[in-house]
Parts: C-alpha cells; sequence; structure tokens
C-alpha cells in the first residue's frame, strides 16, 4: 500500500504543479526526454504534463495511457509479491485469498483477468468461489469477457474439486495445443524451463510416458547456475506429479538448502505438490526444513 500512496502523492505533485509552475519550454522538452528515457510512473506523469502544457495533447495522451499501463503492472507485481509472501511465510490459502479479495476490492477484475491469477495461483480456488465463472469459460460464450477455452483455469478447478479424470482431459488439452506450436526460446535457461514445464504438464494430463521422457530430455539441458533452483522446481513439480515421492524430494531437498520460492509452507499449501503430500518421505522432508 506504501507504493501507491507514493503513486498518488506524486500525481497530486503532478497536477498542483501544473496549475502553478511556471516552465520554460527547454524545462518541459528536459521532461518529456526523461520520460523517454526512463519510463517510470512519475516520469511518464511528468511528460504528460509537459505535453499538455505546450499543446501536444495526443503525446499527452500516449504518456498518460502509458503511465496506466505501468500503474497496471505495478500493481500486479504487488499483488503477486503478496501472495507469494502468504504462502512462503505460512499465510497458506487464507492468507493467499485473502490478499486477492483485498486487491478485488481495490479495483475491478474482469473474468479473464481473475482466470490468469487462478492459473498461475490456483489456491485461490480452494472453497470454490470461483467455480461458477470458470463453468461459463467457452470458445462461443456470447459474452466476450467469458470467450476462453480456458483450459489450464478448468484443470486447476476440476482438480481441486477432485475429479481427476476431468481435469486430466483438460490438461491433455493444454500439452495437444503445446504439441502443435512446441515451446521454445532462444535463451538457453527458458527453453529448458519451458521444456520442464510442459514434462510436469504432461503428467498433469495422466500421459506418463510422455512426461518421462520430456522430463529426462529437460534433465539432460544445460541450464545456468543462476537458473537452476527455478529449473529444478520445474523437475521437482514434474516428479510429484506423477507421484514419483523421492524423484521430488531429492529435488526439494536441494530447493530448500538455496534461496528461492520453495519453502516448507509452500510445499504445505501450494496444489502442486498434493500428489504427494500425505506420503511419509514428504512429511519427513518437511519435518527435516521446518
Amino acid at each position: 500500500m506504501r507504493y501507491f500512496s507514493l503513486v498518488v502523492a506524486v500525481l497530486l505533485l503532478v497536477t498542483t504543479s501544473s496549475l502553478t509552475a511556471q516552465r520554460t519550454e527547454d524545462e518541459l522538452r528536459q521532461l518529456i526526454s526523461a520520460a523517454q528515457e526512463d519510463t517510470t510512473i512519475e516520469n511518464l506523469l511528468w511528460a504528460t504534463y509537459a505535453t499538455r502544457v505546450l499543446g501536444e495533447y495526443d503525446q499527452s495522451e500516449e504518456f498518460l495511457q502509458q503511465a496506466a499501463t505501468a500503474l497496471q503492472q505495478a500493481q500486479n507485481s504487488v499483488l503477486s509479491s503478496r501472495i507469494m509472501l502468504e504462502l512462503a511465510s505460512g499465510g497458506g490459502v487464507n492468507g493467499a485469498q485473502r490478499a486477492f479479495r483485498e486487491a478485488r476490492s481495490q479495483r475491478v477484475m474482469v473474468p479473464q483477468e481473475i482466470g490468469a491469477w487462478i492459473s498461475n495461483y490456483p489456491v485461490l480456488l480452494v472453497g470454490g468461489e470461483f467455480d461458477e465463472m470458470i463453468e461459463r469459460f467457452s470458445p462461443e460464450a456470447n459474452n466476450p469477457l467469458y470467450r476462453c477455452a480456458c483450459h489450464y483455469q478448468k484443470a486447476w478447478m476440476h482438480r481441486v474439486a477432485g475429479r481427476m479424470d476431468v481435469s486430466r482431459a483438460h490438461w491433455d488439452s493444454v500439452v495437444v495445443a503445446s504439441e502443435a506450436d512446441p515451446p521454445q526460446s532462444d535463451d538457453p535457461d527458458t527453453h529448458a524451463d519451458l521444456v520442464a514445464q510442459l514434462a510436469r504438464n504432461y503428467a498433469r494430463a495422466g500421459r506418463e510416458a510422455d512426461a518421462r521422457r520430456m522430463l529426462e530430455e529437460a534433465m539432460a539441458m544445460p541450464v545456468s547456475a543462476g537458473a537452476l533452483p527455478g529449473v529444478r522446481r520445474r523437475w521437482a513439480q514434474a516428479y510429484a506429479e506423477l507421484g514419483d515421492v523421492e524423484g521430488a524430494v531429492e529435488h526439494l531437498e536441494y530447493l530448500l538448502s538455496v534461496p528461492g520460492l520453495v519453502t516448507v509452507h509452500t510445499l504445505e499449501a501450494r496444489v502442486t505438490w498434493d500428489p504427494i503430500r500425505a506420503h511419509q518421505a514428504f512429511q519427513e522432508l518437511l519435518n527435516r526444513h521446518r
């Protein structure tokens, strides 16, 4: 909330200055140049002011739109960090859902935007709050806000509700789409992560042979030291989805020993670990690292 208070303060500062400050054209041009070189919200708002004073209204509108986009991105980053903090520090499902509920009370989110958050944080589906909305998603929906195949969201919804066969069918649609347009990147680390995600999704679809083949391929790829924790987390997820607790625990032991996204609390709360959470070896892992 402090970040948004700062943004509001900057906005008020720019608005007040536009009413009282007398600036030369050179000073106004410097404000515009600053925004072109560094697109912070503050710089963009000053550039909006400068172009408006100069009567360059079309450019002023462009800077204002950029500022609105930057603010939206900042809001999303803050919310994502809040949810992750809740999961990492022990706030669990309730903490993550509370953070998301508070964010929705402060700004309107359309269904597909909510769906995007659900894809990243399926713990938001626990309790069924968004099930009715997700059921309305369809490529043929009359309302464009619901016009989406949304296989990811439907797969998670059915899985959280315990309907594993239906969930696997939607995950299969996800991997079929990936097969038609294979994930790839010119960056080796990103490409290795994408292939590991595909292996994980094959496992979620119940296609064990494909999952193991793709996981073996992913684990043979070169990965930089900096990217390794993130990529190994994908490997651990794939093993967990396969029900291979020993394979998952091997990588989780490492991930719990280095700074990263995996903590005892995320392992206790995040849905991806459900297939092995009750296993004795997994519980022993948690106990060793509490």
